[in-house]
């Protein structure tokens, strides 16, 4: 069996990212792991991690459009815009309706950029904003583009408002969190914060993390032409696979791209290339 590849986690709240590629380390033994696309220790959801040769791939998934449920709460707003940190303002929660929730929040799929959090791993001057933010030492976080692709209010009520959205690489949840707030006239953090979408990667398709063992975990490699369907597909025979390998220079018969996923006929992923006048390029090999 293959000892690459992607395997889509169902990461439980109140570990870290790190955590659960350090168990994944020890469950498979191999040391070469990687995340795609940091959740923080109190949301859980798809967490997406790369092994082995299968780590040259983390780019093309951390680019992906991800989908959340949050759950918001009006009235508080704390240090770190959720639930584990200091209240640092309170405020009364207007009644509100749902022609208050259509009305004030018509433009939210609108936004294009946000201010980061204090608390996140965003490096500023070449240090994680969040330790110098527990340092309270003083600095400045900068705008980021970003997109909301799709919003819908699942439910609210007493205070409490539950939303879904697909949104840009780059778009920070507790942000959005605050801003829906601030429109409906009052200040909010985020209590519970799930992911359940990444490209083409569904919640429904993950793993709990307790039920991966070091006898198990390759039953669980995901498809990885169904990962990166979306892009164009070269599919070679053995002799241009063996070709591509090895990096020698071959032509196919294809429209120039910047990223082909290659697959042999048996739909096996073996990396990704670039082609220009039908002239393959490799530029990432999982052989």
């Amino acid at each position: 069996m293959k000892d690459f590849g992607i395997i889509l986690v169902d990461k439980p709240s109140g570990i870290s990212s790190f955590a659960v590629v350090h168990r994944m380390r020890k469950i498979t033994g191999v040391k070469r792991i990687g995340h795609t696309g940091t959740l923080d220790p109190f949301a859980s959801g798809l967490l997406p991690i790369c092994i082995g040769r299968a780590t040259r791939l983390a780019g093309f998934v951390l680019a992906a459009e991800k989908e959340y449920i949050a759950n918001l709460k009006l009235g508080e707003q704390t240090d770190t815009a959720d639930l584990t940190g200091e209240t640092i303002q309170t405020a009364e929660v207007p009644e509100i309706t749902d022609g208050d929730l259509t009305e004030k929040l018509s433009g939210i799929m609108e936004i294009t950029e946000q201010i980061p959090p204090r608390y996140s791993a965003i490096k500023v001057d070449g240090k994680r904003a969040y330790k110098m933010a527990r340092e309270n030492k003083d600095f400045q976080m900068k705008p980021r583009v970003m997109q909301i692709l799709d919003f819908e209010f699942l439910q609210h009520e007493k205070g409490n408002i539950q939303y879904r959205a697909r949104v840009s690489k780059g778009t920070y949840i507790r942000t959005l969190s605050e801003t829906i707030a601030e429109r409906l006239g009052t200040v909010g953090t985020t209590t519970e914060l799930r992911r359940i979408a990444s490209g083409n990667m569904n919640i429904c398709d993950a793993i709990a993390l307790d039920d991966l063992n070091n006898e198990n975990w390759q039953n669980y490699l995901a498809d990885l032409s169904q990962i990166f369907c979306d892009y164009p597909q070269l599919i070679l025979a053995e002799e241009n696979v063996q070709n591509f390998l090895h990096g020698r220079r071959f032509f196919v018969d294809f429209s120039d791209t910047e990223n082909a996923l290659v697959l042999n006929e048996e739909n096996e992923v073996f990396g990704f290339a670039s082609i220009i006048e039908r002239k393959v390029q490799p530029k990432i090999v999982l052989g």
